[in-house]
């Protein structure tokens, strides 16, 4: 299935010359086709928040009787027409998809920082003089005409995460992993090769002093349990991990629907997950690359736009029956 998303991907980005540009159409295309079981959740969450004073007599009334209060909460349901599972459809398709586009995005930035650092690698050779190394390395320019480097927005690498704490290329051996993300194009000797290469002091300090991507002297930030270190040319400035968890909790103020149609079974769990999911995002887009992370929070904006679209309509859609509804109560 990442097979299949990675081509749909190849295909747009063919379309739009920018993986990033690709990435935003795909999740639109991605939003899209779940936008009829998105209706149906939406919905069913409508009709819960407007049948939640009923539930939650039944549950005052009903409290101390579990088995009675389940069959009179299944009565209610059934007569309102309400299937009480609706809402998490779009939730059961959502989640595999992010989890593919994690996997594909993980082997197409691996792809792209394989080739970025064999190029640098058969530049270098044997050479060993500085002045030889730095005349023999590609430009800049030339590895992003090579589309080994992705430029995007502020973001100088997309193949690398969106933080003033890592450099726009790769620093440490520890990037070139997942090889079975990468069949056929390197082999694990190949790997090792080239994880030898970016740890020798040739790279260290000659390849990375020549793109001015060394670290910044004096510059680490110390935390109690993490390290900061700041580079000469940072790969971003933190934003789309910010983002993330900014949209991922304004999604629940854009829709409190359905966490106000279960206060009272479950009030505690979703306030626990209103805060739990916009930190989790924040790490995980803060630790992975920035492709996958501008595919999170465009989904994010997308499904938030896509909310406020509905929440209008049914709106309008029930002023419409109240107005309806008044000439025949006349």
């Amino acid at each position: 299935m990442s097979a299949f998303f990675r081509n749909i991907l190849d295909g747009l980005y063919s379309f739009a010359g920018n993986y990033g540009v690709a990435i935003i159409l795909f999740t639109l295309l991605v939003r899209l086709i779940l936008t009829p079981f998105d209706y149906k959740s939406r919905k069913s969450m409508r009709q819960m928040e407007k049948i939640n004073p009923k539930l939650q007599a039944l549950q005052k009334k009903y409290g101390n009787d579990k088995e009675k209060l389940q069959r009179k909460q299944a009565e209610l349901y059934k007569k309102e027409h309400i299937n009480p599972l609706g809402s998490c459809l779009p939730m059961l398709l959502t989640f595999p998809i992010l989890i593919i586009m994690f996997n594909a995005m993980r082997g197409v930035a691996n792809e792209h920082l394989i080739r970025l650092v064999q190029e640098m690698h058969t530049a270098v050779g044997d050479l060993t003089d500085p002045a030889e190394i730095a005349a023999a390395l590609p430009t800049v320019e030339t590895l992003r005409e090579m589309r080994l480097i992705e430029p995007f927005l502020w973001i100088k690498n997309l193949w690398i995460m969106d933080s003033p704490f890592t450099s726009f290329l790769p620093t440490s051996s520890k990037t070139l992993n997942a090889i079975g993300a990468i069949q056929g194009l390197v082999t694990a000797d190949d790997i090792t090769a080239l994880k030898a290469f970016i740890d020798s002091d040739i790279y260290q300090n000659v390849v990375l002093t020549h793109y001015n991507a060394t670290k910044v002297a004096g510059g680490v930030l110390n935390f109690i349990i993490v390290q900061l270190q700041l580079y000469h040319q940072p790969n971003g400035y933190f934003l789309l991990p910010l983002m993330s968890g900014a949209s991922q909790f304004l999604m629940t103020v854009v829709n409190p629907a359905a966490a106000g149609a279960q206060e009272g079974q479950q009030g505690g769990m979703n306030a626990f997950m209103k805060w739990f999911f916009p930190l989790f995002s924040v790490y995980i887009c803060a630790t992975y690359n920035a492709a996958f992370s501008l595919y999170w929070v465009a989904a994010n904006l997308a499904s938030m736009a896509q909310t406020f679209i509905f929440n209008k309509y049914f709106s309008a859609q029930d002023k419409k029956k109240a107005a309806q509804a008044e000439p025949e109560e006349v």
